[in-house]
């Protein structure tokens, strides 16, 4: 099983703030040096990068199953949860002091039969069916003080957009995730 250590974890999100924060002041990538890189952020592991501001979503990307090492999935994760998700403004120099940035190491999906083997606070879900799909972080149905159902229900018609009589017809993958 996959497993951070602390440094390894402060080194993530100390390369996400940077990263941040030379997105958002400069328009630019922020670059390091690979070589300095401890092995294990080399592994091609998918992940979320999460912003908040006082608390709220200001901005989440993710992706699962990079053909890039997983420190440059943080770098571009960052980047994209800052400037990209649709569902927001670009992030905007002034909040930069107000926002905290969560990351969310995934391993690998896993498709299961039924909402039965969802387990929750364990298992984050992908949803998908006819060319629609969704997920949700294993956090979210905490947070929200969801149930299975309700969790599952949720990701399907209202994050995915699947026709909820369609919902029992699709086809449901779990994943774990390492959040810090």
């Amino acid at each position: 099983m996959f497993t951070l250590t602390e440094e390894e974890k402060k080194l993530l999100k100390d390369l996400a703030k940077k990263t941040l924060f030379e997105a958002v002041i400069h328009n630019r990538r922020f670059s390091l040096d690979p070589s300095n890189i401890p092995t294990k952020l080399l592994n091609h592991l998918g992940a979320f990068v999460t912003l908040k501001k006082n608390g709220k979503l200001r901005g989440c990307i993710g992706q699962f199953e990079p053909d890039i090492p997983l420190y440059e999935v943080i770098i571009e994760m960052t980047i994209s949860a800052s400037r990209y998700d649709t569902r927001f403004e670009p992030v905007k120099p002034e909040e930069l002091d107000t926002i905290t940035i969560e990351i969310s190491v995934l391993t690998p999906r896993v498709r299961v039969n039924s909402i039965d083997d969802v387990i929750i606070p364990k298992h984050g879900i992908y949803i998908t069916y006819n060319g629609k799909s969704g997920t949700y972080l294993p956090q979210v149905a905490t947070d929200m003080n969801w149930s299975k159902e309700e969790f599952v229900w949720s990701c399907c018609v209202e994050k995915a957009g699947i026709d909820p009589q369609h919902c029992k017809d699709a086809e449901l993958w779990v994943y774990e995730a390492i959040v810090f």
